[in-house]
């Protein structure tokens, strides 16, 4: 992982997963810290710089959270989220010279800022802050997903309509012809799944668990028409799969437009699409007789690029190395479309292919996090 993103994600999710940055005996005990909205930050008396071990205590009557801030610009260092009423938790990090202020954020109440804390006598060495995101800002990036999905829905169901025209006509070349586009572009919508509903499984699903396998007839979509395509099935056989692929595509339009995606799957997506891509294409597992698993890789990782355009903004001065991960993100995708088929790979290329994607898949794990709303200022 680069060092600018894992010391972002190790900085907010420190305390959350009562993790240690460092080992017990090395750590010191400090004062309980108050986290309630009359004592907000009240403990902490005797700051030193180093490794340094927070016990936060819930004197509140509602749950909370806390945040571990520079006082300045209330970027955060550390979190505990949630935090229930009369509970404790314990917060491990190393600070570095600074002023920091931790703020409560308890239930139906507005955020309050604790005292400034002034550590001195040490050189800077603390994980680099995280200015806080607004639930406002991801909201705006969604709905610039929703609009760029929105008008990729019509190229979509334009190219599954030609997919039944072929199947109507008999045309199994054509058809052949005529799959890969149509479901590269389904795969390229990969932030929008969630919001697709059961659909997503109609359109795009696969035979596992279904009783009888690829042979059960409710299994749909894609791999089911990408099943008969290449495995001698006859255009009678294929034509209803299509005339349904057609049908739910043409669904997705509707059930598109009534759904909300959920600001934070945005921020999820820029990293689970590589994920999947990762443990599905490049594993062979959704491979049902075309061959086509890197040129998916390829459409997954356009996928990516959009949803990181978007974020971008919010991003660029959260994580300092965000070009190096666009610049992965081009090389990988590139590669991934003019590669040959996964089981024609040289062991150099497969090597190279899966580290890239890899890579990619531990790159952007922090920015779900990064990106987490945050109640500082509010």
């Amino acid at each position: 992982m680069r060092a600018g993103a894992a010391a972002a994600l190790a900085a907010l999710t420190a305390a959350t997963l009562a993790a240690c940055s460092a080992p017990a005996s090395a750590v010191p005990t400090a004062p309980t810290i108050d986290v309630s909205v009359d004592r907000c930050g009240q403990g902490w008396t005797d700051p030193v710089p180093g490794a340094e071990r927070f016990t936060l205590h819930n004197s509140d009557s509602r749950a909370g959270e806390v945040y571990l801030t520079d006082a300045g610009t209330g970027a955060v260092y550390a979190e505990v989220d949630p935090l229930a009423a009369g509970t404790t938790a314990r917060m491990d990090i190393t600070l570095g010279a600074g002023t920091y202020a931790f703020r409560c954020a308890m239930e139906d109440e507005q955020t309050v800022i604790g005292p400034d804390v002034t550590v001195t006598g040490g050189p800077r060495t603390s994980p680099s802050p995280v200015a806080a995101v607004a639930q406002a800002d991801l909201l705006d990036a969604t709905r610039q997903y929703q609009a760029y999905v929105s008008g990729q829905l019509p190229k979509l169901a334009a190219l599954a309509a030609a997919l039944r025209t072929d199947l109507a006509h008999g045309d199994l070349a054509a058809a052949r012809r005529d799959w890969l586009p149509a479901h590269l572009q389904y795969e390229r919508l990969g932030a929008a799944y969630g919001a697709f509903g059961a659909l997503d499984d109609a359109v795009n699903g696969l035979p596992n668990g279904l009783p009888k396998g690829v042979a059960d007839p409710a299994w749909t979509g894609f791999h089911r028409l990408e099943y008969g395509l290449w495995h001698g099935q006859d255009a009678a056989t294929l034509r209803p799969v299509a005339e349904r692929l057609a049908t739910d595509v043409g669904r997705l339009k509707t059930t598109f437009e009534t759904t909300q995606i959920d600001p934070l799957t945005l921020a999820l997506r820029a990293h689970e699409i590589t994920e999947n891509a990762l443990q599905f294409e490049l594993t062979g597992r959704t491979d049902f007789g075309s061959g086509s698993n890197l040129q998916t890789v390829a459409a997954n990782l356009d996928g990516t690029a959009t949803v990181l355009g978007i974020l971008k903004p919010l991003l660029i001065s959260r994580d300092p190395q965000l070009p190096e991960v666009f610049a992965l993100l081009a090389q990988a995708r590139q590669d991934a479309a003019s590669l040959p088929p996964l089981a024609k790979l040289t062991t150099a290329q497969r090597e190279k292919i899966d580290a890239q994607v890899g890579q990619l898949a531990e790159d952007l794990a922090p920015v779900a996090s990064v990106l987490e709303p945050r109640r500082v200022n509010q």
